[in-house]
């Protein structure tokens, strides 16, 4: 057995050949992925991310996978840790061509759609929600490995955030409807109770996390130190609680550092309900933030992705915890601030950045300046997504299988 999977609160545990997301006992909990390998392995011979196949949930993988895989790249900047005075700043791009639709939601369904290969449940139809960048990106990966997607998504999303490389793919059914991003989300998990198709699982699932984990143990294994810092914008948490329990197992190996990396999140103002939790102490989101009035707050976002209205926080093992278990940050970002990181992640770094990544950026501006840094710590800053805009493939727009109304 390569490895297991265990619930976080009842210590129920579950094999490797089953596509698990959720206790059985229904606890209110994620589930961990515990290795044999306690010890950092690289296998150079395997490209991308796929080198970390030791410490990721999956058994084999697929020619296709390798030959598109997905990747980041990582190095120390020099003119934006000038520019705020950093001495051990990291930049992670998860960006065009390094990623294959310009995402770090690459990583995550690559890993995904390897991992449903390799269980009992293999060719089971994945149903799955978005709000752009995963809905991309899985619709993507779809047609490399030729595995069914049954994708919900806002009908904004589907004309402004959601597009493919090809004008029509046999392995993805559509679903568009009329209403914010939860109801997209309601509506995949209700359908994913449908006999015959599994969910694929958002931030409960594995795959995703450890994916995500890769880039910490990437930066690990440049500086053979755990960073101290990572930042991330935030929308359901996965990137947050990914680096997290990457830096566990580097822990656990013994050799880079016994402390893990301090968790920096932010969101978009005036949807920020992580932020508003977290800066209350509080493990629980104020339902203002989940409520249909909260769709007015929503549409005055600039980083839409982000506006998860359920997201992994208060849940064992998520968010919350891992905050409490770091001594994490929140951060506030408005649109105008965004926009403005943008531009000068842009000027400095030579790189065009998503909307969410600019959260991100300008988090890193705000910690400087609150200093909850300090200008010698090791800092991983990761940028989500970007190189977009100088991406020379043509992009179309997804014809819907149907329209919903929730």
């Amino acid at each position: 057995m390569k490895f297991q999977l265990r619930c976080l609160k009842c210590d129920k545990t579950y094999p490797q050949d089953r596509y698990v997301c959720k206790c059985e006992n229904g606890c209110s909990s994620l589930l961990r992925t515990e290795y044999q390998q306690k010890n950092l392995e690289i296998d150079d011979r395997l490209p991308g991310i796929w080198k970390y196949i030791h410490w990721l949930p999956v058994t084999t993988v697929n020619k296709k996978l390798l030959k598109q895989s997905s990747t980041f790249k990582i190095y120390q900047s020099t003119k934006l840790a000038q520019h705020l005075g950093l001495k051990q700043l990291l930049i992670c791009l998860n960006v065009y061509p390094w990623t294959k639709t310009g995402s770090f939601k690459d990583i995550e369904a690559e890993i995904t759609f390897q991992r449903a290969l390799d269980t009992k449940e293999k060719g089971t139809p994945l149903v799955l929600s978005s709000d752009g960048n995963n809905g991309i990106s899985f619709t993507y990966y779809s047609q490399i490995v030729k595995y069914l997607i049954f994708l919900f998504v806002t009908e904004d999303a589907r004309k402004k955030r959601i597009w493919s490389f090809t004008k029509r793919n046999p392995y993805l059914h559509l679903y568009p409807i009329e209403g914010d991003y939860y109801d997209a989300i309601h509506l995949a998990n209700m359908f994913g109770r449908v006999k015959g198709v599994l969910p694929e699982g958002g931030a409960s699932n594995v795959a995703r996390r450890d994916g995500v984990g890769t880039i910490v143990l990437e930066a690990t294994q440049q500086r053979k130190q755990i960073p101290d810092h990572f930042f991330q914008a935030l929308g359901s948490g996965p990137g947050a609680i990914a680096a997290y329990e990457a830096s566990l197992r580097l822990i656990n190996d013994g050799h880079y550092g016994k402390k893990p990396i301090k968790i920096h999140g932010s969101q978009n103002f005036p949807y920020v309900p992580m932020y508003d939790a977290w800066k209350r102490k509080s493990r629980k989101i104020d339902e203002t933030f989940q409520q249909e009035s909260a769709k007015k707050l929503i549409d005055q976002t600039y980083a839409h992705v982000l506006t998860n209205r359920f997201p992994a926080y208060g849940i064992r093992g998520g968010v919350y915890d891992v905050l409490k278990k770091t001594s994490g940050e929140f951060y506030s970002v408005t649109n105008n601030e965004a926009k403005r990181a943008q531009l000068l992640f842009k000027r400095l770094e030579k790189c065009s950045i998503v909307p969410e990544a600019g959260i991100t950026v300008s988090s890193l501006l705000q910690a400087v300046e609150q200093e909850t840094i300090q200008k010698d710590d090791t800092i991983l800053l990761n940028i989500t997504g970007g190189g977009r805009e100088e991406m020379k493939r043509e992009k179309f727009k997804i014809a819907p299988s149907m329209h919903l109304i929730p």
